[in-house]
């Protein structure tokens, strides 16, 4: 792999599919008509913030390096509410593969190709219920509202 596609997997490909994940979830809060939806990207001191209607999004400087969603509402969320939202981060990262595989079954190319692969891991590793110092993944969060 040359610096090229290591760049763009780092700087466009990660945050790119970061967003698309936390994008899945801001649609499945913003489908359950919650009152208020936060889209946070990146790490850092400084950031940007944009409000669009009911969402907020913020953009830390290391935008590269991971992102979360909440949302709330006043009628609080019934549990199979919560498990939509949170399953939906990693449907949408399903669907961004397999509209990359296809694109790149027309139109060639290695980062086609790497954006499918990419999105593939996000999916899978986010169904994966596990915990390491205080993050957890969607799985991890699905598993706990099913045991309550």
């Amino acid at each position: 792999m040359d610096s090229y596609l290591i760049a763009n997997l780092i700087f466009v490909i990660a945050p790119l599919t970061t967003l698309i994940h936390e994008l899945g979830h801001v649609s499945g809060s913003l489908a359950l008509k919650a009152d208020y939806v936060q889209l946070c990207m990146g790490i850092g001191k400084r950031k940007s913030v944009t409000t669009y209607r009911r969402v907020e999004f913020i953009v830390y400087p290391f935008f590269f390096i991971g992102g979360f969603t909440r949302s709330e509402r006043n009628k609080p969320y019934l549990k199979s509410e919560r498990i939509w939202i949170t399953i939906l981060g990693p449907i949408f990262n399903g669907i961004s593969a397999l509209v990359s595989y296809l694109l790149n079954e027309v139109y060639p190319s290695e980062f086609l190709q790497l954006f499918f692969w990419f999105n593939i891991w996000m999916s899978f590793v986010n169904i994966i219920p596990f915990k390491i110092n205080g993050k957890q993944t969607d799985g991890f969060t699905i598993l706990e509202l099913i045991r309550k």
